[in-house]
């Protein structure tokens, strides 16, 4: 049974992926149309005609129905499944919450205008219902590696820090999905300068080049705000904090990859394959910035109730001459 509970967490996890990447599919080609104001019809059929448009609006909606089932199953089995465990069913409850918000948004642009902002919105959302099955599932493959790890606790200064820089990571984010819809993509047709400038005319271009400038300012902020994390974890927990090190590591290698593949955005004037790069990078680097969220706020005390939890279960096992106790529920 735990096998195909694992392979339904990956599943998950993956179906949740490829929505993203078709949901910025379907922005950046302009599909968002493509079925017309129906929904969940397109274009008033069950079958839509063939179009690009339609074809590529059609199937987001298709995927996005298939993860929505997908991930209610896996998210009600995990809870059920560690029954107690707050962790399980906090994340459990944010992906189920997401996703339906993310669909009912996604049904809403299509049937009425939305502005700007609201659609923005709508990656917004999709990016936190992926992260919140991608953390359920690293639960569920990781949880007996991972709490041996947990050797000692990070200040609160670190915690704040941390999650006030994902906070950040989040707006950013946003920010970029705002640049997309207001089409201010190339407000900046260079980089990393804007139009040749340092600071270039932020009104030109009715406050688009302001738009595309601000956004690439705060993700130079970013990406100095995660090299300082990942600096500060690798000098004080590289031996006692395995989990907190190799994940900020990851974070910052990908947070490095995000900004070059910006600069690629550009230099192809919005090829879709590095459009599409950018967008699955950062899906990728801040799930697991959330996931270092949720690292640091964890203590070697809870090492103690797993085993606690164990034994309680009876799960115990002889290793030598010492009893080993090994954690099966919680993290």
């Amino acid at each position: 049974m735990d096998k195909y509970f694992k392979r339904l967490a990956v599943l998950s996890t993956v179906v949740m992926f490829i929505v993203m990447i078709a949901g910025s599919l379907v922005t950046k080609t302009g599909s968002g149309l493509g079925c017309g104001n129906d929904w969940p019809l397109c274009n008033g059929k069950w079958v839509p005609a063939y179009t690009i448009e339609s074809l590529i609006e059609y199937t987001h909606r298709l995927t996005t129905g298939l993860a929505g089932i997908v991930v209610i199953v896996f998210s009600v089995w995990a809870w059920l499944r560690y029954k107690g465990n707050k962790e399980v069913r906090g994340l459990a409850i944010f992906g189920m919450f997401f996703i339906v918000v993310e669909s009912l948004l996604g049904a809403s642009a299509v049937m009425w205008p939305q502005s700007s902002p609201v659609l923005a919105l709508h990656f917004g959302f999709s990016l936190l219902a992926y992260t919140g099955v991608f953390l359920l599932t690293l639960f569920a493959l990781n949880r007996e590696r991972s709490a041996p790890m947990i050797q000692t606790e990070v200040p609160f200064g670190v915690k704040v820090y941390t999650w006030f820089t994902a906070l950040f990571a989040y707006g950013v984010i946003y920010l970029g999905a705002y640049v997309r819809h207001t089409g201010s993509n190339l407000a900046c047709p260079d980089w990393p300068l804007c139009q040749g400038q340092l600071i270039p005319d932020l009104s030109a271009m009715d406050g688009n080049v302001g738009v595309q400038y601000f956004h690439r300012l705060a993700a130079g902020v970013l990406y100095l705000m995660l090299m300082g994390l990942f600096i500060y974890i690798a000098r004080h927990y590289r031996n006692t904090r395995q989990d907190l090190y190799k994940t900020s590591k990851y974070v910052f290698i990908l947070i490095t990859a995000q900004v070059l593949s910006g600069g690629l955005v550009v230099f192809t004037k919005l090829n879709l394959s590095a459009t599409m790069l950018h967008s699955a990078i950062i899906t990728v680097m801040f799930s697991l910035l959330c996931h270092l969220c949720m690292q640091v706020m964890k203590r070697p005390e809870q090492e103690y109730e797993v085993e606690k939890v164990a034994v309680e279960q009876g799960v115990v096992k002889n290793s030598g001459k010492k009893t080993v106790k090994t954690a099966t529920e919680t993290v």
